[in-house]
């Protein structure tokens, strides 16, 4: 289920930029920016089984990798992936 956080960075996807730069500074914004829009893209206007975006779970997994440590190539990667 999404919750208020997510919802926001959704809308936002900026949001979801700053939350990573807080974990990583020396992030590469270019390609989190490109993942998020490409992903935003193809997914837009796609649901789940349970009504919610389809966006919301590659969201999840990228704030969860964020919250890893783990490098902005494989948060980019959780973005993406489907």
């Amino acid at each position: 289920m999404a919750t208020p956080q997510t919802q926001r960075l959704q809308t936002r996807p900026e949001a979801l930029i700053e939350e990573i730069l807080e974990r990583h500074p020396e992030a590469d914004v270019t390609l989190l920016q490109k993942a998020y829009l490409y992903a935003a893209r193809m997914h837009g206007g796609q649901l789940r089984r349970s009504g919610e975006p389809f966006l919301i779970h590659p969201l999840e997994v990228a704030k969860i990798v964020a919250d890893l440590h783990l490098d902005d190539v494989t948060i980019a990667a959780a973005l993406l992936h489907d």
